[in-house]
């Protein structure tokens, strides 16, 4: 939403908040308790074409990464204002700061790339701030484990945005908190996220030694979910790199965490149930060569997984159309490569648009290019690559 200097002082503000309250995927109610007001207030307000409080506006352009001169605000009292937005209009600025790096994991765990990334660098930046700020007693720790999650929330961004060299970055900052901290949990998915990252850059025994070690960190410290997600990710590595006794293993493994019940909440924002499971199995089902069971895995999943976890949906769609493609079945292939391309389009899942212009590379290379199929695989790929001008790759840099 591009707008001139011109029309700055014609827009009508609470339009404006209120379109960028719904990209962000936030209720009026939702509004509302963030600015800590009743919903009539944010009802009253989204009529407004002038927002007479400055202080409110500031405080909306933090939480919804509007630009500030939208609102009638120079860049240098945003600037400065984004360092205390999220503690400074709160009886208790810890746990306003805990609600917001919360909700913006929610964000993207639901939307993906793009919700997440909307004013996630102003958020980073204030919680920055707040832990520089705070005593060594008290908040200290609260604080930067606060820090240490955005900074993991901003690598997985980064991850999904195919940006690796910035993602593994923020995951060595957010590493180097966790070791300050000596929390295990931490420590655990932070290098999850890592060997995670190696998966995607198609290094599977790299990615077992940072999997490896996070399975080792969160031995007996009772985080089952973390665990479940780290032993699952540990099989398709050992599944890449042809270990399939290591992989069956640790799947099984993975499987006995299900009976167990996280006895505190965990903060990894890491899911692990039994469709996550079935998930995993069919990648290494698939990816050991056994395409009959991956697909049936996939189907059992995808019958039950929740379809609003959209990343995660689009990833079951991509895994059954390389399961086809095992199968020689270029038709279903390519029917379940345009449906999880459209739906990484819409939450700006580029690493599983890559996979997909992967998969589509492959059906050349193989002499399926004249398919119906492969044809409209390809006209999407060309139309993404011309709308937004930039080639999708076909491997991470």
């Amino acid at each position: 939403m591009e707008i001139s200097a011109a029309q700055m002082e014609y827009v009508h503000q609470g339009r404006l908040v209120a379109k960028y309250r719904h990209e962000a995927h936030l209720s009026q109610q939702d509004l509302a308790d963030l600015l800590e007001v009743s919903v009539h207030t944010v009802q009253r307000m989204e009529k407004q074409a002038v927002i007479k409080d400055v202080a409110r506006r500031q405080l909306l352009t933090a939480l919804l990464g509007i630009p500030a001169a939208y609102l009638q605000l120079d860049s240098d009292t945003k600037q400065q204002y984004a360092k205390h937005a999220v503690f400074m209009y709160s009886d208790d600025p810890m746990s306003f700061l805990e609600d917001t790096v919360k909700t913006e994991w929610t964000l993207y765990l639901l939307g993906g790339a793009f919700d997440a990334n909307s004013g996630l660098g102003q958020l980073v930046r204030a919680v920055e701030s707040f832990a520089q700020g705070v005593p060594e007693r008290g908040w200290h720790r609260r604080a930067h484990t606060q820090l240490c999650l955005v900074y993991q929330l901003q690598g997985s961004v980064e991850e999904r945005l195919l940006h690796f060299q910035q993602a593994l970055g923020c995951y060595q900052k957010a590493y180097a908190i966790a070791s300050e901290l000596n929390d295990a949990e931490l420590l655990g998915a932070v290098r999850l996220r890592q060997g995670s990252a190696l998966l995607w850059k198609e290094q599977p025994l790299e990615a077992i030694k940072y999997l490896e070690h996070a399975r080792d960190l969160v031995q007996g410290k009772g985080v089952p979910l973390l665990r479940g997600n780290i032993l699952a990710d540990l099989s398709q590595a050992y599944a890449e790199a042809g270990q399939a006794q290591q992989c069956w293993r640790s799947l099984g493994l993975a499987e006995n965490i299900l009976v167990q019940t996280p006895q505190a909440q965990e903060r990894s924002y890491k899911e692990f149930h039994a469709d996550y499971l079935n998930g995993q199995k069919s990648i290494c089902a698939r990816i050991l060569g056994d395409y009959d069971r991956a697909l049936s895995l996939l189907d059992r999943s995808l019958k039950t997984y929740d379809p609003t976890r959209v990343p995660k949906h689009a990833r079951l769609i991509i895994g059954q159309a390389k399961a086809y493609y095992g199968q020689g079945n270029v038709d279903y292939c390519t029917d379940a490569a345009r449906k999880a391309f459209t739906l990484a389009t819409a939450i700006g899942a580029k690493n599983t648009l890559m996979t997909v212009k992967q998969l589509y590379t492959r059906l050349l290379y193989d002499g399926w290019g004249r398919e119906r199929g492969t044809a409209q695989l390809g006209v999407m790929i060309a139309d993404y690559e011309r709308t937004h001008q930039q080639v999708i790759p076909t491997r991470y840099a």
